[in-house]
């Protein structure tokens, strides 16, 4: 299929895990999903998404050529930059970009005209290439192979200038995503490998990560991707269901900016098999990111994700955690109540109750985290110039002080 065709295309088949689950077809007001007879039938799945149920009629969207669950497929940043110059068509175009990228997405819904098997690139090779021209290359074939992964990981603010795509390890059967320095920002996956590392030590799950160096010596971070999970006797991992806020709060990603975090933990109470516990769990995560400083949490770097044999909803391991503080965006992403900033333990007592979450529950949990972080806090360091440092402990300590 060349380039220019993906703009004709007026209807997409739609699988999820293999499954065929239906077609979107383009339409002149927008868009509709048309369910497969076979996939109303299968009993383990009761929609395509969180929001999107099953339905024997047609669904008709108005408007935008997508509806948001699928606009959150895209990807974003450099690799949506590329795909809209190569179409040469308008980033409004939604359902011509699913067409051409819609192959292989975070998740387990993906675009195809068969099931999908994932090609695997041999993890020894990380040491025998050029990690940035591997990166253009992979931008390069996002079109011709329809092979590449597409993810929504590259954000506007501090990491609008992460470098990150898809690599998978056949003989382990696991998947990955590797992210690189840009130019400005020399030591920026060892900030978020670490600040991810101080998560783990604060009792926050995150997901596995590793720092890794090519050819030239030039660093990057190899993070274990959990939507896919390695199953024995099976070459390719199994693709695991998982939505970001704005994909489960039906918004479209230009929202994820301005979503609370209310907002948020209101789809987690709607969707989460175990609310409460799963809304202290993001809480705790919102609160170790205000702690570190990380003011990039929106609205996509929060996702939940089904388990392949429960079916249970849960939060996914926190991700994306970056200390952006010290390149001066120090704002949280997200408004707990009407604060981006000063908050303190009161502001969480109060908000944790409104989601049924008990103040003895929440100021113990909220004491061990601040705790865990004050022992701990010094392990970033490493990853920052002696101002950078100064400016970073002079914020914790005030942040400390906060939730206290």
């Amino acid at each position: 299929m060349s380039f220019v065709s993906f703009k004709d295309v007026e209807e997409l088949q739609i699988y999820r895990n293999g499954f065929k689950a239906g077609r979107l077809l383009r339409t002149d007001k927008g868009c509709q999903f048309v369910y497969d007879e076979s996939f109303l039938k299968e009993a383990f799945y009761d929609g395509l998404s969180y929001q999107v149920k099953k339905n024997a009629k047609p669904i008709h969207y108005k408007g935008d050529n997508l509806p948001p669950f699928f606009a959150g497929l895209l990807p974003e940043g450099l690799r949506l930059k590329a795909v809209i110059n190569q179409l040469k068509t308008s980033e409004d175009d939604l359902f011509s970009l699913l067409a051409a990228t819609g192959a292989s997405c975070i998740g387990d819904v993906y675009v195809g005209d068969q099931e999908f098997k994932e090609l695997p690139i041999e993890l020894p090779q990380v040491k025998n290439i050029n990690f940035y021209d591997q990166f253009q290359k992979s931008i390069n074939q996002d079109l011709k192979l329809k092979r590449e992964d597409t993810f929504s990981g590259v954000q506007e603010k501090i990491s609008a200038s992460m470098i990150s795509f898809p690599l998978r390890a056949a003989k382990k059967g696991k998947s990955y995503i590797l992210k690189l320095n840009p130019k400005d920002k020399p030591n920026l996956v060892k900030n978020e490998h670490l600040t991810l590392r101080l998560a783990k030590k604060c009792g926050i799950e995150v997901n596995n990560t590793q720092l890794v160096y090519d050819k030239n010596n030039n660093a990057g971070l190899l993070v274990e991707r959990f939507d896919r999970i390695a199953v024995e006797g099976h070459k390719s991992p199994l693709m695991v269901h998982q939505e970001d806020a704005c994909q489960f709060l039906d918004m479209y990603p230009a929202n994820k900016y301005r979503l609370k975090l209310s907002d948020i933990c209101g789809g987690v109470e709607r969707f989460a098999s175990a609310p409460i516990i799963e809304i202290q769990k993001l809480i705790l995560q919102y609160l170790y990111s205000y702690l570190v400083g990380n003011g990039d949490m929106h609205a996509k770097n929060i996702s939940l994700q089904t388990h392949f044999e429960t079916g249970q909803v849960r939060l996914t391991p926190a991700y994306d955690l970056i200390c952006t503080y010290i390149y001066k965006d120090r704002k949280m992403a997200l408004k707990m109540n009407a604060f981006d900033d000063n908050i303190k333990k009161k502001t969480v007592i109060n908000f944790a109750r409104r989601f049924n979450i008990s103040e003895k529950a929440m100021e113990a949990s909220l004491k061990k985290l601040v705790m865990s972080f004050q022992k701990n806090k010094n392990i970033l360091l490493e990853a920052f110039s002696e101002r950078e440092g100064e400016l970073y402990l002079k914020m914790t300590k005030k942040r400390i002080a906060d939730l206290s």
